[in-house]
């Protein structure tokens, strides 16, 4: 990565544009940063730092400090850098987050940062491709074409002050810290704790697998009724079994089929006993019917000359019911033209003439009913036309207000906006006092974890220590006791294993708390796992412990009521935002409403206009409209008089006369004439559909004589009173039609019977049974049918049971020996795959039975690592210092420190006195060149790692004033050689010897208003 161009304006101590060309300036490879201490060189580096990663050189700096306070507040800061990577030229811009006074109005307002990304042509390109113009996006495409990261490019391009004395001088611990969080060997640690993890779940499987094993067999035990059965004699069982179950089955065969004969023996008999017992019922119930054949003929008879007088009689019954229709009918007219006093001797067309006049005259009368609700609802138009002019009026004086409360709204909105602004800076505030709080809780925790692992590291080494003192115990007492244990193991006559004589006099006898193998065994086992215990607790004291530390560091003056203050601040002043920022809403709403209620008011005002205009033509219409209709309801009226002139001289009657004189009367309005006109009507309808019904009975009686005369011809009869005499009653029928349909069952059901073919068949029993004299033949004993197919199939039960006992048996232990043989297999599988897994386990926790190293997988990456950058930090140190130093690693413990053996461990070779020396006891300027040589090359270790990320541009801000003429030339050479490969070397510095040595250079210089400004000598 190439540095081409940077410009910055208004940050940090320059007020004015800063343009510094880095190409010319490294054109030669080495170019020098310097001026007064605080005159702004770092700010320079921060700028750089700031343009690609949207944050500063330092850990613990904040972005608010670039804007450069001797600035006018308007001018907008902002950082430009154009640089160049393996992946093309690039064009990056930030401004960061700052105040700048409000447009309008006093105080000043929060503009927030943005940044802008552009890939150009060539370095001189002005225009170029937009990437992107978000902030995040931008920071995982720099990362991307660059390679590093912001922690790896301040590792590798920018050298801070102090930070590698601190690396080299630090215990291996911290070293393993930063060296990790660089490498990111963190994985391997994971990749520690997965196998932990994996070995703890492969024991655990291992001893299920026995558990499961063992409950396999007990259940085969179990199942097979074998209790000495074992993994091996398991199939023999199985097989035994199954031979037993089948010839129980086939023992069920031969009792099924015997007891299947019994049962079709009993049902042939139980059948044919049947068919004699309904053959003999049915000739009893077929003499029956032959003895009641003539009783049922003459029933048959009398039931058909009934049927046919049926005919006439029903024929008559009309006739004489028609007879009585029409005397009733005449009655009727005469009684209703009585009562009415109707002489009209054609009132059908009196009636028509009348429903014809009644109908023309319905919408007068409609008419004239709405002509006094019409005239009142021109008079209450009248009155709403005189309120919506007043509302008219009002409506136009609201209108004339409502600018002025607008403008008054919006001038709250804006000043609640300006307040609201503050909201983004607030609850960055109240985030970071939230994070201090969870670090201080965090921080408790780690205390009280790292205590409790303290007090667990104690106890494991108490246990540790008693498994220790049993173990040798134990041992000790075994070895003082071995005469006894030889003693019992000797047997007359055998050869003593110490002198050889078989005779034994005087044998020693085993005390009787003398410990046996086993015993040792389960001690040294006991000992072994407290030793474990031991260990895990004492790693996990570290780790607490470390993690309290970090947290310790990165909490730092903090304390509860500190951070409980800055909360209260910081919520207080979000709160303050927020509430600004929901003004702004409500009043944003409030506006909202107020032009929509603006608006609704113009369209009173414009519909109340309409109203107005629309209400003064209805009424003027309406009143020309009512003077019609009065006209056509006279009109109506003399028409509906005429009418009832001439139904009255006609003889219309009572209601006619009525109708009459009620339109005589001059109140009387036109609806009531024409309701005494309806019921005229209805009267004379009533007289005229008398007349046709009268008529049409009239010839109902002639055409029904004449059919009571066609049927006594058709049906033999001389006169209705002889056909009369025939017919017979309900009652009477319906009995004779139930003796003669009850025969006529009966006699099918007995001709269907004696043809079943088991009826038929039961003939030869019958035959049988007269020849012997007796109710059945000796073959037909249903009793021993009986017998015999009981004893049948108790013999099947007792069969089925058997073989069902024995199949279920077979079964159960075929399951369970398939289930055994599984778990043996699992067991055996289980046991070989999980000790691949432990071994790899343990060598990667360290496990001293495995690892007798004692380097964990992390450490010894990291070690690797270390070794590289080491090596590659001794080239440099041999042409700096002549070849007297180099610097060693060790993974023993390093000296004043009692942590655990990291691996990392540092020391000095000083090859003239043939001695090594602790890095804490170089001096000044070899602590300096020590630092450089050890950054140079964890820089190109970490290139190297990246990928081959190109690192074409490398600034060192280190302490050079402490390095000797002689010193400080090797040093010089060193980076310039650095140069002969592509880079761009910048060195940090205020050391006056060297703006002798290198030409090029950026100088920077306070001014006299307060800020600096940068001279740039190529």
């Amino acid at each position: 990565m190439y540095l081409h161009r940077l410009e910055l304006r208004a940050v940090g101590p320059y007020p004015d544009l800063v343009s510094i060309d880095f190409a010319s300036l490294a054109a030669s490879g080495v170019f020098l940063l310097e001026g007064p201490t605080g005159s702004g060189k770092s700010t320079i580096i921060d700028a750089v730092v700031y343009a690609l990663y949207g944050g500063l050189a330092g850990s613990d700096a904040s972005t608010d400090r670039l804007h450069s306070q001797h600035a006018d507040p308007a001018v907008e800061p902002f950082v430009d850098l154009v640089f160049e990577t393996s992946a093309g030229v690039y064009r990056v811009r930030r401004t960061p987050p700052y105040d700048r006074p409000k447009q309008r109005g006093t105080g000043t307002i929060r503009q927030q940062s943005s940044a802008q990304l552009v890939r150009l042509a060539d370095p001189s390109d002005l225009v170029g491709e937009p990437i992107s113009h978000r902030a995040p996006e931008i920071g995982v495409e720099i990362a991307r074409v660059i390679g590093l990261n912001r922690d790896q490019f301040l590792q590798t391009v920018v050298l801070p002050q102090g930070e590698f004395q601190r690396f080299l001088r630090a215990p291996g611990e911290d070293r393993r810290k930063l060296l990790q969080s660089l490498f990111g060997t963190a994985i391997y640690d994971r990749t520690a704790d997965e196998l932990a993890a994996r070995r703890r779940t492969a024991v655990a499987e291992v001893e299920a697998a026995d558990a499961r094993v063992r409950d396999a067999l007990g259940r085969f035990r179990q199942a097979s009724g074998d209790d000495d059965a074992d993994e091996a004699t398991a199939p023999d069982v199985v097989a035994g079994l199954r031979g037993t179950a089948t010839e129980r089955e086939q023992a069920r065969t031969r009792a099924r089929t015997d007891a299947e004969l019994a049962v079709a023996h009993l049902h042939d008999v139980t059948t044919r006993l049947a068919a004699l017992d309904r053959r003999r019922g049915l000739l009893a119930r077929q003499d029956a019917l032959a003895a009641d054949a003539p009783t049922i003929a003459g029933h048959r008879t009398a039931l058909g000359l009934a049927d046919h007088a049926a005919v006439v009689v029903a024929v008559a019954d009309g006739a004489a019911a028609a007879e009585d229709r029409l005397t009733a009918l005449v009655g009727e007219r005469s009684a209703v033209r009585d009562r009415h006093d109707v002489t009209d001797h054609s009132p059908r067309d009196t009636h028509d003439r009348l429903a014809a006049v009644r109908s023309e005259v319905r919408h007068p009368v409609d008419l004239e009913q709405s002509l006094d609700q019409r005239a009142a609802a021109v008079q209450s138009a009248t009155a709403d036309l005189e309120r919506t002019q007043t509302r008219l009026a009002e409506a136009a004086t609201a209108l004339a207000a409502r600018p002025d409360e607008r403008a008054a709204i919006v001038l709250d909105a804006e000043r609640s906006a300006e307040a609201a602004a503050d909201t983004g800076a607030a609850e960055r505030a109240v985030e970071t006092a939230r994070e201090l709080a969870a670090l201080l809780a965090a921080r408790g925790v780690a205390a009280e974890r790292t205590s409790d692992r303290a007090a667990a590291v104690t106890t494991a080494a108490a246990h540790a220590a008693a498994a220790l003192a049993t173990e040798n115990d134990l041992r000790a007492r075994r070895i003082a006791g071995l005469a006894g244990e030889l003693g019992a193991a000797l047997v007359p006559g055998d050869p003593c294993p110490v002198c050889g004589a078989v005779e034994h006099p005087a044998v020693a006898r085993p005390q009787d708390d003398h410990p046996s193998a086993e015993q040792i065994d389960e001690s040294a086992a006991a000992r072994a796992d407290a030793e474990r215990a031991l260990a895990a607790a004492t790693a996990d004291h570290a780790v607490a412990q470390a993690e309290l530390v970090r947290l310790t560091e990165v909490v730092g003056e903090h304390d509860d009521d500190s951070v409980a203050r800055q909360r209260a601040d910081a919520d207080a002043r979000l709160a303050a935002a927020r509430a600004a920022a929901a003004a702004v809403q409500e009043l944003e709403r409030l506006l909202q409403a107020h032009d929509r209620a603006t608006r609704a008011l113009e369209d009173d005002h414009t519909d109340l206009v309409t109203r107005s205009r629309l209400l003064a033509d209805r009424i003027e219409g309406d009143r020309s409209r009512l003077g019609e209709d009065r006209a056509r309801v006279d009109e109506a009226r003399q028409a509906v008089r005429a009418v009832l002139e001439h139904a009255v001289t006609g003889g219309a009657g009572a209601e006619a006369r009525a109708a009459a004189d009620l339109d005589a009367e001059p109140t009387a309005t036109l609806a009531e004439v024409v309701a005494r006109v309806d019921v005229l009507v209805t009267v004379l309808r009533t007289v005229a559909d008398l007349d046709d019904r009268v008529t049409a009975a009239e010839r109902d009686v002639a055409d029904r004589k004449a059919e009571v005369d066609a049927a006594l011809q058709a049906q033999g009869f001389t006169d209705v009173t002889a056909a009369r005499t025939a017919a017979l009653g309900r009652a009477d029928a319906d009995r004779l039609r139930a003796l003669v349909a009850a025969a006529d069952r009966e006699q099918a059901v007995v001709e269907a019977g004696l043809a079943e073919p088991a009826v038929v068949a039961a003939d030869a029993d019958a035959a049988a049974t007269a020849a012997t004299a007796v109710d059945a033949p000796a073959v037909l004993d249903r009793d021993a049918a009986q017998a015999a197919r009981d004893a049948a199939a108790a013999a099947l039960d007792d069969a089925t049971r058997a073989a069902a006992a024995a199949a279920d048996r077979a079964a159960a232990a075929d399951k369970c020996a398939a289930d055994l043989s599984r778990a043996v297999r699992a067991r055996d599988t289980t046991s070989a795959e999980s000790r691949a897994v432990v071994r790899l386990a343990d060598i990667a926790a360290a496990n001293t039975n495995v690892n007798p190293t004692g380097i964990t997988l992390g450490t010894y990456v990291l070690m690797r690592r270390f070794e590289d950058v080491v090596a590659a930090a001794n080239d440099r140190l041999r042409a700096m210092l002549a070849g007297r130093f180099t610097l060693e690693t060790s993974d023993e413990r390093e000296s004043g420190t009692r942590a655990r053996r990291t691996g990392l461990a540092l020391a000095v070779r000083d090859h003239l006195t043939d001695s090594t020396r602790d890095p804490r006891s170089l001096s000044g300027g070899e602590t300096f060149t020590f630092s450089l040589c050890l950054a140079l090359g964890l820089a190109d270790v970490v290139q190297a790692e990246a990928g081959g990320v190109s690192l074409g541009t490398l600034f060192v801000d280190e302490g050079f004033g402490t390095l000797d003429p002689e010193t400080l030339d090797d040093v010089i050479g060193q980076l310039s050689r650095l140069t002969a490969g592509g880079r761009q070397v910048g060195i940090v510095s205020h050391v006056e010897e060297l703006k002798q040595r290198i030409p090029e250079r950026i100088a920077v210089r306070r001014t006299p208003e307060g800020g600096s400004r940068v001279t740039t000598t190529v």
